[in-house]
């Protein structure tokens, strides 16, 4: 079994100071055991045996070359399961899950998870073995942006959000921005409803079910861009294919939502006209709730910010405001279409 190299470092000092904060790198230990691909079962075990004290993680050994590249892995289940004589290179598995020392922390955690894999190894450009980034160290990285997606969503910026020493200013100053931004949107969203007051006036059920409307596109647009945030972080989806899948989606859900609308409101108003006009809307506004999201977070993601920006305040400001527009809008319409009596 090779050398670990440079056993006295651990994981929060393993790397050099030139990574971005957020690189892998800083999440690597290098006490892990490793294997020529020559070395037998039978001196593996003795080594391991022998260093099992130094080693941070012993979920893997690494078949490293002379130059220190790597080969394969194998499980310590795996060695205690294989005949002594055998070597290294005859059970290791070539096909590695690994990461570059750059790759930001959280696809490296992600990776962990969608593979099942208890730690993953770190290679440089030339695969030269770094260390691995272990169990420990993901379930700590899984849990610090899992909070910190938390706060953005709840439109929670900077280092006030994470401080629980943070002054009262500093919580001002991580808080009001959204708000404000919120402020101004319902402000928008009050001036639209002004300029449907007639129609809302003549038909007071158009009134009463501007709540429901506005709820259901933010369930929906929330849903949504949960489903798709973590689909775009995992880096798993093809963007065409993705929009083809969530156009028939949004269809489905939409098309059901305003069905369902048009039969209650038949049966509690008597009343068709005024059904025809709640369930074309909630249609409308389920199926553009579909396609918000998504986009703002593309704009995000293409202008080069966090897309969990795009699942706060600001995609629920933009989702309600195009509510209204588009209920008062239909609503409007076919009552100057269709006058009722």
């Amino acid at each position: 079994m090779t050398e670990p190299v440079n056993m006295g470092r651990t994981e929060q000092t393993q790397a050099p100071k030139k990574y971005p904060p957020r690189a892998a790198a800083n999440r690597i230990t290098d006490r892990v055991p490793t294997a020529g691909p020559e070395e037998t079962i039978r001196q593996i075990k003795e080594k391991l045996y022998e260093k099992a004290n130094i080693f941070e993680t012993i979920s893997y050994i690494y078949v490293l070359d002379s130059n220190g590249c790597l080969l394969g892995l194998f499980s310590t289940k795996e060695l205690f399961k294989t005949g002594d004589s055998v070597k290294a290179e005859e059970i290791m598995n070539t096909n590695i899950i690994k990461a570059r020392p750059y790759t930001d922390q959280e696809e490296v955690a992600l990776l962990a998870l969608k593979y099942n894999l208890k730690s993953i190894p770190i290679v440089d450009k030339n695969n030269k073995f770094m260390g691995v980034v272990r169990s420990r160290a993901i379930m700590n990285i899984l849990q610090g942006e899992h909070v910190e997606d938390f706060l953005k969503s709840a439109g929670i910026r900077g280092f006030a959000a994470k401080n629980l020493s943070a002054s009262a200013s500093q919580m001002i100053k991580a808080r009001v921005m959204w708000l404000i931004v919120g402020l101004f949107g319902g402000v928008l969203a009050a001036h639209l409803t002004g300029l449907f007051e007639e129609p809302l006036k003549q038909y007071f059920i158009l009134a009463a079910f501007v709540p429901l409307m506005v709820y259901m596109a933010d369930a929906i647009g929330t849903q949504t861009q949960t489903l798709f945030v973590r689909d775009l972080v995992m880096r798993q989806l093809v963007l065409k294919k993705y929009l083809l899948r969530e156009i028939k989606v949004g269809f489905g859900i939409a098309a059901l939502l305003g069905l369902l609308l048009y039969i209650i409101t038949i049966f509690w108003s008597k009343n068709y006209f005024i059904a025809l006009i709640l369930g074309l809307s909630m249609f409308l506004t389920g199926f553009v709730a579909i396609f918000v999201p998504i986009a703002i977070i593309l704009i995000l993601n293409k202008l080069g910010l966090d897309p969990a920006i795009g699942s706060g305040p600001f995609a629920t400001i933009i989702q309600d405001v195009l509510t209204l527009a588009i209920y008062f809008a239909i609503a409007s319409t076919m009552l100057n279409l269709m006058p009722m009596n």
